[in-house]
């Protein structure tokens, strides 16, 4: 065992009693258990699932298993206590946390060493990710940071400090957030890995010990481990908002997600067992035994199965998960009632803070419209990390505070509060973040005054100018009926298309394309979600004709013209 005062990632009193072999629950049943050598940790897998590489830390080696057969395939000697393990996504490669040597080493999958191994101070843990392409994040326990790690190029690229000696970080689907645990102090560091930043610090309890950003990035599910808990940071506000105690074991460590999003796990070291979250619902609906003091778990990349490396008596224990569980929630039939209808789905074009001095689309012929619709569901330019606060500040307060909703009239001066009178259900729909935000802004600020962008910039002017100069004068900008029809929607994709071609990439996750597919993403949820209802899409006019070319493709969508739906 490692040594050092106080408890580490790498090093945990054991408890003897006795392992569990061959045990199972009603639906979840282990289906193998492999002796894989001492203190086995982190747990990878090739690309196509068939082999799986395990630290085993306890042996300086990587235990390599034959994950069809559930067999020892070979082992690959690591000296420096290595924790943590990813097969690169090259096909060839592997690297490996060394506890005790003190960085990232790369090693063929054959198993010869391959040079140009990363250093750091002593203590990395478990590799974690990936994210924003082939990006990882290192935890660097006995410096107090976090990296970020570069598969790809095999460096790091970037580090941030955190609380005291961090645990496995976690990062949101889109790469813009990272959160980590401080074991010692009992924070979680929130980093801005778009705009290079330390966020916040949130005090959660004692111990944090490890977590998973859960499905749409709105929660950080954060393991407590010196009290027993689950605690839920929003990942806007940065503040706990939930936690979960019933049905969590003893002295929990970490937690994973399974690839549908459906449940997550989480390993009890002390009671010896796996906590199983159903996600939709937010409580455990098993606890399963296995071997003692269960450390660090994967899920296989099918989601068919969970892989648990067991500390105490250095057994690796596969757990099949029940095919039920297993389909992706989006892909789940409708109700049978809502199964011969299909979805009717209408875009309505927005100006935003036009609509308080406008005459003709103003808030009063809004809401006229909307009325008029009569929809089950409106889909909103709010962001689903934002909601639960802004949902429960109208319901709880009567107010709307939130700024980003206060720039939108529509909303906060309407639509929310008609929501409450009419009944219908809000859905959060926008991809936009405020990290996506500020990174825009500034690589837009950088197009429109750094020098190396002065050539494509004046070409942009130049066909933009005379691109509209071949539209006519045309209707009031602010007229709904224009808003509604193709010519609006024309010059919109003209005009946006080669905002498209010059900025989209250099903008990165705030480009046009890039953020349209983040809005289209969440109203497809919602129309998965909604099945059979009477939608409404609420987006800024110029997103209007990207949505709608969407939805009419699809067969199981009716998309409606909103002009049957105006004033007069």
């Amino acid at each position: 065992m490692l040594t050092r005062a106080g408890r580490t990632f790498a090093s945990l009193c054991l408890v003897a009693t006795a392992c569990v072999s061959g045990a199972s629950s009603d639906d979840f049943v282990i289906v193998a258990q492999l002796d894989v050598g001492r203190n086995p940790h982190q747990i990878s897998f090739s690309e196509d699932g068939r082999t799986a590489y395990v630290a085993t830390a306890g042996e300086d080696r990587i235990t390599v298993v034959d994950a069809v057969r559930y067999e020892i395939a070979g082992t690959i000697p690591v000296p420096g206590t290595p924790l943590g393990v990813i097969a690169i996504p090259n096909g060839k490669d592997l690297a490996v946390a060394r506890f005790q040597a003190g960085g990232i080493a790369r090693y063929a999958r054959s198993g010869s060493p391959l040079g140009g191994d990363q250093g750091t101070s002593a203590g990395p843990s478990l590799i974690v990710g990936p994210f924003s392409g082939d990006h990882y994040l290192v935890s660097v326990e006995q410096a107090d940071s976090v990296h970020v790690f570069d598969a790809s190029a095999f460096t790091f690229v970037a580090s941030y400090p955190t609380g005291d000696r961090p645990f496995p970080a976690a990062a949101t689907s889109d790469g813009r957030l990272a959160f980590v645990p401080g074991y010692a102090d009992g924070t979680v560091t929130v980093i801005d890995l778009f705009n290079d930043r330390v966020l916040a610090t949130v005090f959660v309890g004692t111990n944090p010990s490890g977590g998973a950003v859960l499905p749409g990035d709105v929660d950080f599910a954060v393991v407590v481990r010196g009290e027993n808990r689950i605690a839920f940071i929003n990942t806007a506000s940065h503040r706990v908002v939930g936690e979960l105690t019933e049905g969590i074991g003893e002295s929990p460590f970490s937690l994973v997600v399974a690839p549908n999003g459906r449940l997550a796990f989480v390993n009890n070291t002390l009671s010896h067992d796996i906590s199983v979250i159903d996600l939709a619902e937010r409580r455990v609906i098993e606890r399963i035994p296995v071997p003692e003091t269960p450390i660090v778990m994967a899920v296989h990349p099918s989601g068919s199965e969970l892989w648990v490396s067991s500390e105490g008596v250095h057994r690796l224990t596969v757990i099949s998960i029940p095919e039920e569980w297993r389909d992706d929630p989006a892909n789940l039939p409708a109700p049978p009632t809502e199964a011969h209808r299909r979805t009717e789905v209408a875009v309505m074009g927005m100006i935003h803070s036009a609509h308080e001095a406008s005459e003709r689309w103003g808030l009063a012929q809004v809401e006229q419209t909307i009325r008029s619709f009569r929809p089950d569901v409106v889909c909103t330019e709010i962001a689903p990390d934002r909601w639960d606060r802004i949902d429960r500040d109208l319901r709880d307060r009567d107010a709307i505070e939130d700024p980003r909703v206060l720039r939108f009239p529509e909303y906060a001066d309407l639509i929310l509060r008609l929501s409450l009178s009419m009944g219908f259900t809000i859905e959060p729909c926008a991809g936009w973040t405020i990290e996506m935000s500020d990174l825009r802004s500034s690589r837009i600020g950088s197009f429109e005054r750094d020098a190396r962008w002065a050539a494509p910039r004046a070409e942009y002017a130049r066909r933009l100018s005379a691109l509209r100069a071949t539209y006519d004068a045309g209707p009031a900008a602010d007229d709904p009926a224009y808003i509604h029809s193709d010519a609006y929607d024309l010059r919109q994709r003209g005009e946006l298309a080669l905002y498209d071609e010059y900025q989209n990439d250099m903008i990165g996750p705030g480009g046009w394309t890039n953020i349209n597919v983040e809005h289209y993403r969440n109203v497809d949820l919602t129309i998965r979600r909604h099945r059979g209802a009477r939608i409404l899409v609420t987006f800024g006019g110029g997103h209007k004709y990207w949505l709608l070319e969407r939805l009419r493709e699809r067969d199981d969508v009716e998309v409606l013209d909103l002009r049957e739906f105006l004033p007069g």
